[in-house]
């Protein structure tokens, strides 16, 4: 069977399965439940418990404690360190979670004190050596694409906007482990080297791809499986002209390297490691991070000669999502839920639209007052349905890019051919505003194979495939 007609067959099959998915998803409502426990918003302040502790102030956890507090609940936002604190891996925020910024006035703030750089012209750089990189004015809409923001930075604001909104933020609060009293429906957790303790009706565990709390509690039964790489570059010591490139060398592959800009002309050089590929494993990420920076062409041309960087950091990556993020009481949300697209390594978006759905969700539990497993089970169905199904999906792409490099060349060249209004829709598939099977539909996909075919008749007539120089 040729490549054409591989792609051909599997398109059916992910059409056809994503149809019968789509159609026999059977959902309970929380109003199927029996009342467990009463709960009264309007008494927060006779409560000696809270109704919802969240440990680790991420933007999953923060962005659940926000929307919780909104709905004037008790919130307990726990962390286990003093803000600002940084966190290694990536800091581009996607055009989701970017409307969840608006809405907690976040972004407005980041972009009026120059701590977020808007992502409006950029591109991809092709294992063949294709590139295309976008005008600085591609219409993406009144939202942006993408913004580039230090983690130490972001983190921060979304934390203190959980604060201002009502949430209870503890910094400097480890969380060493929880006990669940079944007669009361509460949890008390408990503070690492302390007698101090705080009781709760729902936990949610959001404490990073370690997560070291749902592990304890028997709900994260596999390690996290990826890592990235992170380094930031000093202004004016590059020759970096883009807003954002990814870079996709075929000895990496499914993985890439990418560079962003930061405000002040800084620049984020990253490396992810995606599973598939066993000369690419996440014990190697010093290697790759190095290697690319020296043998792959784009990267070396587009740092210069002259260029400071300071010391490499790295974090490990939860990808594809947990089979079950939910128990009695409890719900796992963002990077330990494994909230990370496997295709593109991207987390920040996924964990936020995540903490919001767990807030909505656990409005409607509390209002209700139960909170057994089978009603939080709920909460797992609804970002599954929203975008974790698309994981799967995810997955299989990367690894049909690390057999078939040729499929990115000819993605590269579609978007050479087709330009800025192209890539505006290519982006929200891939930044996973879109579910990625919609790159089957023909207007992606018939656009993919003609140039696919095409560079394929180009390479067994010898020829060099030039590459056509982008606008």
């Amino acid at each position: 069977m040729t490549l054409f007609e591989t792609i051909c067959l599997m398109s059916a099959i992910f059409a056809a399965v994503y149809i019968y998915i789509t159609k026999n998803s059977n959902r309970k409502s929380v109003e199927d439940f029996p009342i467990r426990f009463s709960n009264d918003k309007n008494k927060n302040e006779e409560k000696e418990h809270y109704d919802v502790a969240i440990v680790g102030a991420g933007p999953a956890g923060s962005t659940c404690a926000y929307f919780l507090a909104q709905k004037g609940w008790k919130v307990l936002l726990l962390e286990k360190k003093k803000f600002p604190r940084d966190k290694y891996c990536g800091d581009v925020v996607c055009r989701t979670a970017i409307e969840i910024l608006i809405e907690m006035g976040v972004y407005q703030h980041l972009i009026k004190e120059n701590k977020a750089h808007v992502v409006e012209g950029g591109g991809l750089c092709s294992p063949g050596g294709l590139s295309y990189i976008g005008g600085r004015k591609t219409k993406f809409g009144e939202i942006p694409a993408a913004i580039a923001c230090k983690r130490i930075l972001l983190d921060e604001s979304i934390a203190m906007a959980a604060k201002r909104m009502g949430a209870d933020l503890k910094e400097n609060w480890p969380v060493t482990e929880t006990k669940f009293d079944e007669d009361t429906g509460l949890w008390t957790v408990y503070k690492y080297g302390t007698t101090d303790t705080l009781t709760s009706r729902v936990l949610v565990c959001s404490d990073g791809a370690p997560s070291r709390l749902a592990t304890k509690l028997g709900l994260v039964t596999r390690p996290p499986d990826s890592t990235c790489s992170r380094t930031y570059v000093e202004g004016g010591t590059h020759k970096f002209d883009a807003d954002g490139v990814v870079f996709y060398n075929k000895e990496l592959l499914p993985g890439y390297s990418a560079l962003f800009r930061h405000p002040n002309d800084i620049l984020n050089y990253c490396v992810y490691v995606i599973p598939g590929n066993p000369k690419a494993v996440p014990e190697k990420i010093d290697y790759w991070h190095n290697w690319l920076m020296k043998k792959d062409p784009n990267i070396s041309r587009a740092l210069g000669d002259n260029f400071k960087m300071e010391k490499m950091k790295t974090a490990s990556l939860r990808l594809g999502g947990e089979k079950r993020t939910y128990d009695d009481h409890v719900l796992v949300v963002g990077d330990a839920a494994g909230m990370i697209d496997p295709m593109t390594g991207e987390g920040i978006h996924h964990a936020m639209e995540g903490g919001k759905i767990a807030a909505i969700f656990l409005d409607e539990a509390l209002n209700h007052g139960n909170y057994d497993a089978e009603c939080m089970k709920i909460f797992h169905q609804r970002w599954m349905s929203q975008f974790g199904d698309d994981f799967k999906w995810s997955m299989v792409f990367s690894q049909m890019m690390y057999k078939f490099p040729i499929l990115l060349d000819a993605s590269t060249a579609a978007l050479q051919r087709k330009g800025d209004k192209f890539v505006a829709k290519w982006a929200d598939i891939m930044t996973g505003r879109v579910p990625k099977i919609h790159m089957l539909k023909p207007e992606f996909s018939f656009t993919v194979i003609y140039e696919l075919v095409r560079l394929i008749l180009q390479r067994l007539k010898g020829s060099n495939g030039k590459q056509k120089k982008a606008e």
